[in-house]
């Protein structure tokens, strides 16, 4: 875990001490631009101002509070971001220049070891578990430069964008990843220095978020001066195209191309197959609303909505079962819209006109009553 993040951390750090043999009853003070707080370190473990901590992002840390500093020190830059004090001894810690010096000799500490040391007392005993509630408006920016822009209007997400077909299942995915997310550490912002990086405006709240290693994400809240690292959030990758967008977004730009041939526009929803997203679901709502309509292409998209069910889809459906003039195509339509209500009436293309009417308008009736009740 820690360990394999704290690349390059000099070997001499490793092997003159341990957490393990750390002498019992140690009392460090730790200071910071951020926060004072003391670290007790005792055979029944460790405390921070006397609540239990969670050592693991500090252990290997710990050698160098008592490690000899045998080398010269160099000219430092302002002052260190972090001082630490056991038995009136003191250890500043240089963190952007990767030195700790007791004032007289100095080690320098390569990679990004330090980056990890508590510069706050919530490293060590802040809170296991994260929620980041997203509010509308919201706004995304990752770093390829694309902006989304996102709504909810009471039944869900929408987004005014036409260019971009959204993977709606990965925002789902994405909204819910925030929603609630285990914090695996925190670590300090110079992280974030040259790593990807994305902004989150969630109504008037603005969160940073930078990918710190292949497969962790990590952010940054509203005044708050370190970043929280979460495993929950791997799934995002690069938040480029491959996750944002919606992976048939091909083949329903060109099923609703006009200026395609019917070939093609058929040739490229065959190919959709049983694939299933929102955007889809809109695409076959639109091509059942076409008027007039390709056959063909209907049938398809009654073939494909049959499997998913829904009050807004039985609406589309039956506009269109008033619309064709196509036997079949009714008879698919009812099917459809008993999937909803099984208790119906079926549409029965060699029944008598009067008895085709009737079952048509059975349906009307029940549409009327249910937007009745909604």
């Amino acid at each position: 875990m820690m360990h394999r993040l704290i690349a390059g951390l000099c070997l001499l750090l490793l092997t003159t001490s341990s957490f393990a043999q750390t002498p019992a009853n140690r009392r460090l003070t730790v200071q910071s631009a951020f926060d004072r707080f003391d670290i007790n370190i005792g055979a029944g473990g460790t405390t921070v101002n006397g609540r239990a901590a969670d050592v693991t992002s500090f252990r290997d840390l710990l050698p160098m509070l008592t490690n000899t500093l045998g080398n010269e020190c160099p000219a430092f830059t302002g002052q260190p971001e972090v001082t630490v004090t056991e038995n009136a001894q003191s250890r500043q810690i240089y963190i952007s220049q990767g030195i700790i010096t007791d004032g007289k000799n100095c080690l320098n500490v390569g990679g990004d070891g330090l980056l990890y040391f508590p510069v706050h007392r919530d490293f060590l005993i802040g809170p296991k578990r994260g929620q980041i509630a997203l509010r509308s408006p919201v706004t995304i920016n990752v770093q390829d430069g694309r902006t989304i822009e996102l709504k909810n209007d009471g039944k869900g997400w929408t987004s005014n964008d036409s260019e971009t077909l959204l993977n709606w299942d990965f925002l789902e995915r994405f909204e819910s990843s925030l929603r609630t997310f285990d914090i695996r550490m925190r670590v300090q912002l110079d992280a974030a220095k040259g790593k990807h990086k994305m902004v989150l405006q969630s109504g008037d709240q603005t969160f940073e978020f930078y990918k710190i290693t292949n497969l962790l994400w990590a952010v940054k809240r509203p005044g708050q001066n370190w970043l929280e690292a979460s495993d929950d959030w791997g799934f995002w990758y690069e938040l480029d195209d491959g996750v944002l967008e919606d992976r048939y977004a091909a083949q329903i730009r060109t099923v609703e191309d006009p200026a395609k041939d019917r070939d093609a526009r058929y040739k490229a929803l065959k190919k959709i197959d049983q694939g299933w997203s929102r955007n889809l679901r809109d695409l076959y709502h639109k091509i059942l609303q076409e008027n007039p309509g390709d056959e063909d292409l209907q049938r398809l998209a009654l073939k494909r909505v049959y499997s998913k069910p829904s009050l807004e889809t039985a609406g589309v459906v039956l506009g269109f079962l008033n619309r064709t003039r196509n036997e079949d195509l009714k008879k698919i339509c009812v099917q459809i819209l008993k999937t909803n209500n099984p208790k119906g009436p079926l549409y029965k293309p060699k029944s008598s006109k009067a008895e085709k009417a009737k079952v048509i308008q059975f349906w009307n009736r029940w549409w009327s009553t249910k937007q009745a009740k909604n």
